[in-house]
């Protein structure tokens, strides 16, 4: 098992699958595990699913926010040590995700058994994210940018926007991870030693063909890029898609999954 309280919690399945194989989801800003739910689902009887659980949301919303991408993969890299065992692992990041898996395996030993996907997210040398941190003259509603920006993603998130209650409740979450996120700075020169799997969607406004090639700049190993139809949350109107693009990892050539994908 590769629960880890309280930082890694593994999705039940039917029946463990028959394969040395686990995929992690790191989830995006005001992502929780319920985020992956529907491709944990999909990677059944080809894989064990887990996902990282953020601090400050979920079964952890009495804790503090994160304010710290290195922080943040510290502690989840030192709770991950502790069970992972020496099984292969898929890391799959999105957005932040993306950010905070790639550090995650910069502080993993034995990298090679690990491939790294990520997805919605430029490489980690051409990051250029609004700054929201505000003081003196910004806007009256510190919330306005936040706000403004989630809209242009889309996904669920926005649509929490338009309920009182659910903005009240989520808009602190996604503000905290958005300016985490925003003030992440890569180490110089940092990189991985394993393969690395970019996924983009072909109008998400946050990448760009080159900047998500760039990921070839942070690997030692292979680099593949998929592009898919859609905007930035594109996973979920490509779910089958990008299942497929994991298969690709799980299963050997010519090999069936044990369960239905």
């Amino acid at each position: 098992m590769l629960d880890a309280g309280p930082w890694i919690r593994c999705f039940p399945a039917v029946a463990p699958p028959a394969t040395p194989w686990t995929v992690l989801f790191f989830p995006h800003s005001g992502g929780s595990a319920g985020s992956y739910q529907h491709l944990a689902a999909r990677v059944t009887g080809m894989a064990r699913a887990a996902c990282v659980l953020y601090p400050g949301r979920a079964e952890r919303r009495q804790e503090p926010l994160f304010t710290d991408v290195h922080v943040l993969a510290d502690q989840i890299a030192e709770a991950l040590t502790e069970v992972r065992g020496d099984g292969p692992m898929i890391f799959f990041g999105h957005s932040l995700g993306a950010a905070v898996a790639y550090e995650v395996v910069r502080r993993m030993p034995n990298q090679r058994r690990i491939v790294l996907v990520a997805s919605g997210h430029p490489a980690p040398s051409c990051i250029r994210l609004p700054a929201l941190d505000f003081a003196g003259d910004g806007p009256k509603d510190p919330d306005e940018p936040v706000v403004e920006l989630i809209r242009s993603l889309g996904g669920v998130d926005a649509e929490v926007l338009d309920h009182p209650v659910l903005r009240a409740m989520f808009l602190p979450v996604i503000r905290s991870d958005l300016m985490a996120h925003s003030r992440y700075v890569p180490g110089a020169d940092s990189a991985v030693s394993c393969p690395v799997i970019a996924l983009m969607g072909a109008a998400d406004p946050f990448t760009t063909a080159p900047a998500v090639r760039a990921w070839r700049r942070h690997t030692s190993s292979t680099l593949r890029v998929h592009t898919l139809p859609g905007g930035h949350f594109f996973t979920d109107e490509n779910a089958g898609d990008v299942v497929d693009i994991l298969r690709e990892v799980l299963l050997p050539t010519g090999a069936k999954p044990c369960g239905p994908p």
